[in-house]
């Protein structure tokens, strides 16, 4: 990277800060903090739910099986799309007709004090560790791409700034605007990096195309199978568990339900997720060109870094800086969502409501701003000690990709059919996470489960939590009858 790069990289860092500032001008009470006070525009709430989506890993694991595999990295990218679509039909105004003020409100209220401590807590551990996973790739493939001199005190054993402080300082930005501004910091820098990131895929997009030699050559350089919307690791029926597990996940995840509840109306509900949707379908195709067109030139690279790469062969100097600043803003975007909505949980269901029932909002702001950073230094903690994990987080990711059903669905179902009993929440989540460990370790052992492993674990994420909940409404109507 130029000098010109950085100073763009550094002024986009400073930016943020700056927006977090402004924001906390208008930040009055908890309800501002962490709901933007209902004031949202739908169209704001929109693009941050879409931001939300993203981080390191939209770059770094789609943009890898782009490289690897073709066409069928949009496949997947879309059918997000097709799920925030339905999803923004089926729940999006539901919760806003809800009345509730948060995802942990409505489940504390439905369900009772222990089960939204097992929602809060298995929250904070799954979505924290990902947070942490998306920082600590940001910043490794960011760091080869700023040389500094061995005796520098940034510098890594490479000659290369070092990831550990990378982390530290992406960290304390987002912890920092967060702290601020709370979800209104969070909603507006969003939208800028929004614009950031739409203005560097355009950019790269069409010099990549270039580079490539046109339609024709980068078509004939192609492996075979690269121009297919599915294969054998992505089917159509992954595709179809895809879709559904997103489905869940933009209705019933609590970052998400944020954007449903911070909104004025349940029509703008809606439209905030229509346009969350059609984003999502259409703008893969802008993410996941350059690494398909960059793997005609270059096929020997590093998939992972297939995105930075295409960029960096592609953008004159000074416009690199752009793209890495839009990476960092994917990252930051899901960071800082996930640090307002638990921190708001912390803070208004067991501060406000169990430890200090009487405190003002200027006391709820003052918690929630502590709590905040807590957690966001956690987060830095753990994306330092990643590397002495080994490949224990890859473990981690793939056990907390069953949750998200279990977590999800009993929230959903009090939404729209009725409450199941607190027992029933339980052994939701605790049945689901015992079969998902069944899988993982005894049942992988067999070729076929181990060859369709995706699949199953969709599977399991969706059907067991389903099955549960219909015998315990049966359950229930025996009962009454």
């Amino acid at each position: 990277m130029s000098i010109l790069d950085i100073v763009v990289l550094i002024a986009f860092l400073a930016g943020m800060v700056g927006i977090g500032y402004w924001s906390s001008k208008r930040m009055t009470n908890s309800s501002e903090m962490f709901s933007a006070g209902g004031k949202s525009p739908w169209w704001m709430s929109g693009i941050s739910a879409y931001m939300t989506m993203f981080s390191a890993g939209t770059f770094v694991v789609w943009g890898g099986v782009a490289y690897r595999l073709g066409v069928v990295a949009i496949t997947v990218c879309m059918s997000m799309g097709v799920a925030a679509l339905i999803a923004g039909y089926f729940f999006a105004g539901k919760w806003k007709e809800s009345g509730a003020t948060s995802a942990a409100e409505f489940v504390g209220e439905k369900y009772g004090r222990g089960v939204l401590q097992m929602y809060t807590w298995l929250g904070i551990v799954t979505r924290i560790i990902g947070v942490s996973v998306a920082l600590y790739s940001v910043a490794v493939i960011v760091s080869p791409l700023l040389p500094v001199s061995p005796d520098n005190f940034f510098a890594d054993d490479n000659g290369f700034f070092s990831v550990n402080w990378l982390i530290i300082i992406v960290g304390t930005v987002i912890i920092l605007y967060t702290f601020l501004g709370g979800l209104w910091a969070v909603l507006l820098t969003d939208f800028t990096q929004f614009v950031v990131l739409m203005l560097s895929v355009c950019l790269i997009l069409p010099m990549i195309y270039s580079l490539g030699g046109g339609s024709e050559n980068i078509i004939a350089n192609l492996p075979e199978g690269n121009l297919s919307f599915f294969n054998s690791s992505y089917t159509q029926i992954f595709i179809f568990g895809w879709i559904l597990v997103h489905v869940f996940k933009v209705g019933g995840e609590w970052a998400f339900v944020q954007r449903h509840l911070c909104v004025e109306s349940p029509k703008d509900a809606r439209k905030a997720s229509y346009l969350f949707g059609a984003l999502y379908i259409i703008t893969p195709v802008l993410w996941m060109l350059p690494p398909i067109i960059y793997s005609t030139i270059n096929p020997d690279a590093n998939p992972e870094q297939a995105y930075i790469l295409s960029a960096q062969a592609a953008l004159p100097i000074g416009m690199l800086g752009l793209v890495v600043s839009s990476m960092l803003a994917a990252t930051a975007s899901m960071a800082s969502s996930e640090l307002n909505v638990f921190s708001g949980a912390l803070t208004t269901e067991f501060y406000g409501k169990r430890i200090n029932p009487q405190a003002n909002d200027e006391q709820m702001m003052r918690v929630g701003r502590l709590v905040t950073i807590m957690l966001g230094l956690l987060v830095i903690g753990i994306s330092i000690s990643i590397p002495y994990l080994g490949g224990a987080e890859k473990l981690i990711v793939s056990i907390t990709s069953l949750f998200v059903g279990p977590m999800v669905m009993p929230t959903l179902w009090a939404l729209f059919v009725g409450k199941v009993t607190k027992l029933h929440a339980y052994l939701t989540v605790v049945v689901t996470a015992g079969i998902g460990f069944l899988l993982q370790f005894v049942l992988s052992k067999i070729d076929w489960i181990a060859a369709n492993m995706g699949v199953m674990n969709q599977a399991v994420g969706l059907l067991v939590p389903l099955a549960m909940l219909l015998v315990a409404n049966s359950i229930m109507k025996m009962k009454k009858s």
